[in-house]
C-alpha cells in the first residue's frame, strides 16, 4: 500500500537525519544552527518537517524550538532531548533521541530507552493502551525516576500528528485497544522531577486550526500562508517571521490564537532543577507485533 511505503519512507529519512543531527550537537555551538541544520537536511532528501526541530534542555521536556536570532548555546552536561518529524504526502515519521553535550549516557537516559524498548517487544493488536503505560511506569520506576503522567505517545495519521489515540507513560483505569495498521509514535520521558509538566507562558511553535475573519490584514496573511504550507501540521514562529513586519508579528499571531485560527504549543517544563529524558520510535502495529520506522 502506497501509505505504508510512504511511512516507511518517511521513517528512514527521519533516522538519517537524527543519526547526523545528533553528531551536530557539541558544546558552544548554537542551537538555532542545530535545528535549521537538520530541517534543511530533512528538505534535502526531498521530504518536509512534519513539525519544527525542538531541541529541549535540561527541565525542558518538549515544544522548544530555536527562534530566529537566537543565540542560545549548548553548554557541557546539558541533558538534551532532539525531537524530528518527516513526512512525505502528509505520512508522518517522528523520532527523539537524548545526548548529553560532551558526555556518554546516563541512567535517566537508559530509563526512557529501556521503556521504550519494553514497549515495542510487548506491542501488537489486542493490546490495550493503559497496559502499555504500566510498562512504562514500571521500567521507569525501577530505574529510581518517575515518568512524565502528562506526556503522552500518539496515534499517527495522514496530516495529523496527533490522531486521537494516546499512548501514556503511567498506568491508567481505561486504555483503547492497539489494531493491525495503525501507526503509533511511542515516547517514554523519564524524570528526575514531579512527574508532571506545566506549560510555560511563551509559545513558539504554532498550527493551523480553522480559517476564521480575522481583523488584522497581517493576521490574514499569517493564516492563508500557514493553512496553505503547513495544512494541519505544527509550523515554527521563525517559519513566518518574514511573512509581515517583525513588530507586527506577535500582535496578528495573538489575534490568531485568541479567535481560535491557530493552536498555539506552550513549551512544556519540569520542576527547576530537574533533568528530562525522551526516547522516541514511530511504529506499524504489525500481526504479530510492530514495525519500527525510525530505526537508526
Amino acid at each position: 500500500m502506497k501509505n505504508i511505503e510512504l511511512y516507511r519512507k518517511a521513517g528512514k529519512i527521519a533516522a538519517n537525519v537524527m543519526y547526523q543531527g545528533l553528531n551536530e550537537i557539541k558544546e558552544g555551538k548554537k542551537l538555532i544552527d542545530v535545528a535549521e541544520y537538520v530541517e534543511s537536511f530533512i528538505n534535502s532528501e526531498g521530504a518536509k518537517p512534519a513539525f519544527p526541530c525542538t531541541i529541549s534542555l535540561n527541565n525542558v521536556a518538549a515544544h522548544y524550538s530555536p527562534q530566529a536570532g537566537d543565540t542560545s548555546t549548548f553548554t557541557k552536561g546539558d541533558i538534551v532531548k532532539l525531537d524530528i518529524g518527516v513526512h512525505l504526502e502528509g505520512y508522518i515519521a517522528d523520532i527523539a533521541k537524548t545526548v548529553i553535550v560532551s558526555g556518554g549516557k546516563n541512567k535517566l537516559i537508559k530509563a526512557s530507552e529501556k521503556a521504550l524498548e519494553e514497549v515495542l517487544d510487548f506491542i501488537k493488536p489486542g493490546v490495550l493502551t493503559n497496559e502499555i503505560g504500566a510498562i512504562v511506569e514500571k521500567t521507569i520506576s525501577d530505574y529510581g525516576y518517575s515518568p512524565i503522567s502528562n506526556l503522552t505517545g500518539h496515534k499517527l495519521s495522514q496530516w495529523t500528528l496527533h490522531g486521537g489515540i494516546l499512548i501514556p507513560n503511567v498506568e491508567t483505569r481505561h486504555g483503547d485497544e492497539i489494531k493491525e495498521g495503525d501507526v503509533y509514535a511511542i515516547e517514554p520521558f523519564s524524570t528526575t522531577g514531579k512527574g508532571r509538566v506545566k506549560d510555560d507562558a511563551n509559545a513558539i511553535i504554532f498550527k493551523f486550526l480553522e480559517d476564521k475573519p480575522q481583523r488584522l490584514r497581517d493576521a490574514r496573511t499569517i493564516l492563508n500562508h500557514v493553512e496553505k504550507n503547513y495544512s494541519s501540521l505544527p509550523f515554527a514562529e521563525r517559519w513566518i517571521s518574514n511573512i509581515v513586519p517583525k513588530f507586527k508579528l506577535n500582535q496578528a499571531l495573538r489575534q490568531l490564537i485568541s479567535s481560535k485560527s491557530l493552536y498555539a504549543y506552550h513549551i512544556l517544563k519540569e520542576k527547576e532543577k530537574s533533568l528530562v529524558a525522551q526516547t522516541e520510535h514511530t511504529v506499524i502495529i504489525k500481526k504479530d507485533g510492530c514495525e519500527i520506522t525510525t530505526l537508526i
